[in-house]
């Protein structure tokens, strides 16, 4: 990775890092919480479903934004809300304060998750490209997994105000580097041009790209929503035994990530997906067989899992940066519209599966990751091909010439 690659992309991983911060680094201090404040149980955990409503929410509303403020300001007012909403989190009197706030850090957070991935794809050349998605890919790997962790070993330190003070330093801190690193416009951007909502949705090589890795990326977080019930109910296990899965799987796609620019580079982006893929579906068809017919082993699914989860980040990259492969007036909405509906694949399907998770069987929750990931690769089968010239970015152009 370049030099001018690694300014770009270490920003906004970053930025993006300290979004997701804000969720995980807050989930161990809400039974403290609910005891400090003397509330109960749903509304202790309606502070954690308020900042994922808002996330969702705010990617139609930054995708709508990026074309009309430009990255930098976006960030700006992301970052900066984001901030504040933290310190007012930290300085709360009561549950209604924290929940408003709670779902603006949330409305917040959600700028980087729609503006890093269109600044990626409209500065980098595709030689980067797969490279800069896997890197902020990798940050959005560990943030969940090391941010409850932490989570924890700070609140022997200090209460649970105390972790929003910390997640407004941090964003404070990275500000001024995302402002330097932010154009104020994208590159080639023509207002002119038709962006709307519609004209994407009708983009089928969009759709089939984005919808394939929503499912891919749904069935992940499906699995991660239903493993601590898992661990509980069929395996048996305390609760460390979900977070050492965690590590394993974090682990496999940390490893994976950093060769995903070589992978694609062989094999081209279209490869990469494909091997990606066929490895994910081969694991959960062994899982869902060997659920079948007898007890697995913990160390059965930790051997899935990390096979899982690197598989999606020799997929993951490519794809996602193909999805985006459209001229820049469309990439704001673009990108809003794929991460929506990988929240939304998740949620539904975390949410279907769930009466199943309180038996002894891991056959439902196979199943049903089988059945999105046949989805999935049916949608990339054959590879939608690259778009003409007259629809490529501008540094895609550069690079042909």
């Amino acid at each position: 990775m370049s030099t001018a690659t690694v300014r770009t992309v270490l920003p906004l991983s970053l930025v993006t890092g300290t979004s997701m911060l804000a969720m995980d680094l807050y989930l161990p201090a809400v039974p403290v919480l609910q005891a400090q404040l003397g509330i109960g149980v749903a509304a202790a955990q309606a502070t954690v479903a308020i900042f994922l409503a808002g996330l969702a929410a705010s990617q139609l509303v930054w995708g709508e934004a990026l074309n009309r403020l430009g990255p930098r300001r976006c960030l700006q007012w992301g970052v900066g809300a984001l901030v504040l909403a933290s310190v007012v989190c930290a300085l709360a009197p009561g549950i209604k304060t924290l929940l408003v706030m709670r779902l603006v850090q949330g409305i917040a957070a959600g700028a980087a998750t729609v503006i890093a991935p269109s600044v990626v794809r409209a500065t980098l050349s595709d030689t980067d490209l797969v490279r800069g998605i896997a890197a902020i890919s990798m940050v959005e790997a560990v943030v969940p997994a090391a941010g409850p962790a932490l989570g924890a070993l700070l609140l022997q330190l200090i209460d649970w105000r105390g972790l929003f003070w910390i997640v407004a330093g941090i964003a404070l801190a990275v500000l001024p580097f995302v402002v330097r690193v932010a154009p104020a416009r994208l590159p080639g951007l023509d207002q002119s041009a038709r962006s709307g909502w519609r004209d994407i949705l009708r983009n089928r090589r969009f759709m089939r790209l984005a919808l394939s890795h929503a499912l891919c990326v749904g069935a992940l977080l499906m699995f991660v929503a239903s493993a601590p019930q898992l661990m509980a109910n069929a395996l048996h296990l305390p609760p460390s035994a979900f977070a050492a899965l965690q590590v394993v799987g974090v682990g496999a796609f940390i490893v994976m990530a950093s060769q995903s620019g070589r992978i694609a580079r062989r094999l081209g982006n279209g490869g990469a997906v494909h091997l990606g893929a066929w490895i994910q579906l081969g694991l959960c068809s062994t899982l869902l067989a060997g659920a079948a017919a007898t007890t697995l082993p913990y160390a059965a699914i930790a051997v899935f899992w990390a096979g899982f989860c690197g598989a999606l980040a020799v997929r993951g990259p490519p794809a996602f940066g193909d999805a985006l492969t459209l001229p820049p007036e469309q990439l704001g909405r673009a990108s809003a519209l794929l991460v929506l509906a990988l929240l939304c694949i998740g949620s539904l399907g975390t949410q279907l599966v769930a009466p199943f998770m309180a038996g002894d069987s891991i056959v439902p929750l196979a199943a049903a990751m089988l059945a999105m990931l046949l989805a999935s690769i049916v949608l990339v089968l054959p590879y939608p091909p690259r778009p003409a010239t007259p629809g490529m970015l501008p540094a895609a152009r550069h690079a042909e010439r």
